[in-house]
Formats: structure tokens, C-alpha cells, sequence
């Protein structure tokens, strides 16, 4: 199941940990009190910034955010896809595509009409959801490629899938 964070807040201590340990070497000042800030700040009443948590009851499997600002080196652009997480044991089973199909159903429902995202590794598996490289460049001297998708208006017949 697919749920926005605000609606299950007792993942939120852990995500912050998962999200500092993943991606801390990418920001500067940057760390777990921080990430749980953006997260206390986060609705699910359809606005951005939110964050998706992938779960099955208690255990959670991953998450993923569309917010705004997210690369410092294009801080024109939003807004974006970020902080794409599947917990390792469950990596590889699909839970990483199903998580950017849902940030791209809440972007576009949001009224974005592009999204953005930047990755070190996972440029193949955003190609595979339909963004589009727009450059390679540096982020705190980590090649990154940073990527952009079309949206489309979403069907208002077609529920985003999670709750």
C-alpha cells in the first residue's frame, strides 16, 4: 500500500534516519533532524512537498517525495522527484518503479506540468518511466544526471493509488 507519510507518522523517525544515511553526502548541513523537519512540514491533502511511503502493514518497503528546491545546482527547476528509497531486501521486485509512478501521479495532480529529478545511479530506471536526460553535471563533486518528464493532466477518473 501506498500512503502519504502524513497519514502514517510513526514511519517517520525511521525514514529520516534511511534518507540522511542515504543521500547526506549530497547536501551540506544536511542530516536526520533536518529530514524529519521537511517531513513534519509535509500534508496529504494533495499539495507539494509530500512524500509517498511504500508499506505492508507495519514494515515499511520505501518512499519517495516530489518537493521543490531539491538540487542546488538548478535551483530554476521544480519541482522535483526525490529521495526514490526501497529498503534493500525488497529491492529488485518492482517497488522502485511503482513508487515514481505514484510521485508522478502526485505532481501531476498537483498542477505541475514538468518534473524533474537528478541521480547518481539510477538514470535507466527514470528512462524506463519516461524522463528525459537534460544534463550531466557535478553535486558536491558526485556526477549526477538530472532528468525531466512531460506531465500530463491526470484522469479524474483514476485515483492515484494511495491513500
Amino acid at each position: 500500500m501506498i500512503s502519504h507519510l502524513a497519514d502514517v507518522p510513526f514511519f517517520r523517525d525511521e525514514l529520516a534516519a534511511l534518507h540522511a544515511a542515504e543521500w547526506k553526502h549530497l547536501y551540506a548541513d544536511w542530516d536526520e533532524q533536518t529530514a524529519l523537519e521537511e517531513f513534519l512540514n509535509q500534508k496529504a491533502d494533495g499539495s507539494l512537498p509530500a512524500t509517498l511511503v511504500l508499506h505492508e502493514r507495519m514494515e515499511l518497503l520505501g518512499s519517495v517525495s516530489v518537493v521543490f528546491g531539491d538540487c542546488p545546482v538548478r535551483l530554476d527547476l521544480d519541482p522535483w522527484l526525490a529521495s526514490l528509497y526501497v529498503v534493500p531486501q525488497r529491492r529488485g521486485r518492482g517497488h522502485g518503479l511503482e513508487l515514481v509512478q505514484a510521485a508522478i501521479e502526485l505532481a501531476a495532480a498537483a498542477g505541475a506540468k514538468r518534473l524533474h529529478v537528478f541521480t547518481e545511479s539510477a538514470q535507466k530506471l527514470f528512462q524506463r518511466c519516461g524522463f528525459e536526460i537534460m544534463e550531466c553535471t557535478m553535486l558536491q563533486d558526485v556526477p549526477i544526471s538530472v532528468l525531466f518528464r512531460t506531465l500530463q493532466k491526470p484522469d479524474p477518473q483514476r485515483h492515484g493509488g494511495y491513500s
